[in-house]
């Protein structure tokens, strides 16, 4: 029951130590708070009932009642026990952020290892979010686990002390109370597991609020709402994820109501009985009236910290479910990075692919089959067909996104699955269809992670030589001028040829040996796209490069040309041969193209 909580205190002390200390020093005072708050009015109270024989007492020749030692006694323990614990807590406040802040980097860490093809799972992102319900104690706030934990240890001490003053009284107050208290923490156990239980389902209709929700707060999808009219087509879909939300709510609060009214109910019946028991006695003389205030106090301080210890059980045993997704998610292999240990040697590289075939996870339909096909160093080769051909599969595997369903792929004669994931990444620059630029400086968009050591003349040549000359003279501040403006209005927005031009001079800039173009050229005008391919053998010089494309142009370029077709390799030649094999598919679709340019 507790292995989310060792856990969590293992994940903290880990981060920092402080924030265990902090917290069980915390507690540890203001357990005690409860204690003396019982205690001390007694004594105040018999003094100030009995005046005549108050005793006093002599400091520095001063005649001080007792009553008076005792209020002060009293007021500055509270006093330096609220400084104490408001200090702790503030402390604890300010390092908790920092362990939510380690906690963020290690989930986006364990993100940036898992294998791709996890990362376009609805299973794998469902996990994720349940993990994150494990230790942002669904809306409870981060580490809200184990502060019940260390909770359980506070009211403990103060359960202690309180079961100690009432069994002077009479010990059967004591098992009636524990009595109440359990029977109302049953029912809170029942509601706390359905209510659990709701929760983890309706992971998917929150993940669907949220994606609807930041559509709306998304600006690049602001054109796409405005001129297709889809501002109540998109609310619509987001009231509906809200609201079937919002229900999840109600019925996992209805729970808890039911559970509240009993405890309600046990509460009143306790005190009912303490009273009775506790006036009766006084009535009767065997106790005085600064004994009623201490039992009285005592009584009610005691049922709250067994009903307070009993919540945070029901809490952390309850939490166990979303533990088990923590453990889960921890436990998924990241097969990419754990595959192999073999170093890459530098040396000119030849990839071959052989009887490779895959299928997509619930897919019955192979997206590549039996592809055979040997890329030598230096080769220029263009991927061309049409769209779910296997294009893009194509390029996945090569770049080891997904593992081949069948057959292997093999650089310089050794299955890639041998080679250290990491290096093996670096044999590669790509222009993907579906780049990604960062709100950071032109300059660190090309450098990347290598932004330190960059050299700033090389990136602006780069830069000039994909065709961005004109937009470079346009910034005030050149290279360091940022993209985008969401953290600097000095900041511009590329149009999408330039953003395509950008990571263009990012993949030059990589320097890999192995460059990788997945329609390089989709969003620039024909003659910006000519430009390019003007300069394509300087641009790649001494590389071996992989063109996808749907404009053919570019197959003039490279030194040869495979069609896909359903998935298969159907055929295999340079622009001369495969342009003169009638009714052969890439001279039909490069016949189709050419008339737009003639």
């Amino acid at each position: 029951m507790f292995k989310g909580f060792c856990f969590f205190m293992k994940f903290g002390w880990h981060s920092d130590k402080r924030y265990v200390i902090y917290h069980i020093l915390h507690q540890c005072i203001r357990s005690m708070i409860p204690i003396v708050s019982v205690i001390m009015p007694k004594y105040i109270i018999d003094a100030l009932s009995d005046p005549q024989h108050m005793e006093y007492f002599e400091i520095y020749h001063l005649r001080i009642y007792s009553v008076w030692i005792y209020i002060m006694l009293f007021t500055l323990y509270l006093l330096l026990s609220a400084m104490l614990t408001s200090w702790l807590s503030l402390q604890g406040f300010t390092l908790r952020a920092r362990v939510a802040s380690d906690w963020g980097l290690w989930l986006h860490q364990k993100l940036t290892q898992a294998d791709y093809e996890n990362l376009e799972s609805p299973a794998f992102l469902d996990l994720k979010e349940k993990a994150n319900k494990f230790l942002y104690g669904d809306w409870h706030g981060f580490s809200y686990l184990f502060e019940c934990g260390l909770d359980i240890l506070g009211q403990f001490i103060t359960l202690c002390g309180m079961i100690y003053i009432i069994a002077s009284l009479n010990f059967w107050m004591v098992l009636l109370s524990i009595a109440l208290v359990l029977i109302s923490s049953i029912f809170e156990s029942k509601a706390k597991k359905k209510d659990i239980a709701l929760s983890l389902e309706a992971v998917k209709v929150e993940r669907g609020w949220s994606y609807y929700s930041q559509i709306m707060e998304d600006f690049q999808y602001g054109k796409e709402i405005r001129i297709n009219n889809l501002g109540k087509w998109l609310l619509d879909k987001e009231k509906t994820y809200a609201y079937s939300a919002v229900d999840f709510y109600r019925r996992r609060n209805a729970f808890h109501i039911r559970a509240g009214i009993v405890s309600a109910f046990m509460t009143f019946v306790q005190q009912i009985a303490a009273y009775l028991y506790v006036v009766s006695q006084v009535i009767y003389k065997a106790l005085t009236i600064g004994d009623f205030t201490l039992y009285i106090g005592t009584i009610t301080a005691f049922s709250s910290a067994m009903r307070t210890i009993m919540q945070d059980f029901v809490e952390i045993q309850a939490y166990g479910v979303y533990f088990g997704a923590v453990e889960q998610y921890l436990s998924i292999p990241s097969k990419m990075y754990e595959s192999g240990c073999m170093p890459i040697l530098n040396q000119e590289h030849c990839i071959t692919f052989e009887n490779v075939s895959f299928c997509y996870k619930g897919q019955s339909t192979y997206a590549l089959k039996n592809i055979s096909l040997t890329i030598r160093s230096g080769e220029k080769l263009a991927v061309i067909g049409e769209n779910g051909a296997g294009k893009t599969t194509l390029i996945k595997l090569l770049t080891r996104c997904y593992e081949p369903t069948e057959g292997r792929i093999l650089l310089d004669g050794i299955d890639i699955r041998k080679y250290r994931y990491d290096q093996y990444m670096e044999l590669f620059s790509a222009v993907f269809q579906d780049y990604k630029l960062f709100a950071i400086t032109l300059m660190q968009n090309v450098a990347l992670a290598k932004e330190k050591t960059a050299d700033k003349s090389h990136i602006e040549l780069i830069l000039r030589n994909v065709g961005l000359s004109s937009l470079l003279d346009s910034l005030n501040n050149g290279i360091d001028t940022p993209v985008y403006k969401q953290f600097d209005e000095s900041g511009f927005e590329p149009s999408g040829g330039e953003g395509q031009k950008i990571a263009l001079a990012r993949a030059i800039y990589k320097n890999a040996p192995i460059v990788i173009l997945d329609e390089p050229t989709a969003a620039l005008d024909p003659r910006a796209e000519y430009e390019i391919y003007q300069q394509f053998d300087k641009l790649t010089a001494g590389k071996t490069a992989v063109y996808i494309s749907h404009r053919l142009s570019s197959t003039r370029f490279c030194d040869r040309i495979i069609v896909l077709k359903n998935g298969k390799i159907v055929e295999n030649g340079t622009h001369n041969t495969l342009i003169n094999i009638k009714n052969s598919v890439y001279s039909e679709l490069y016949s189709m193209q050419s008339q737009y340019y003639q």
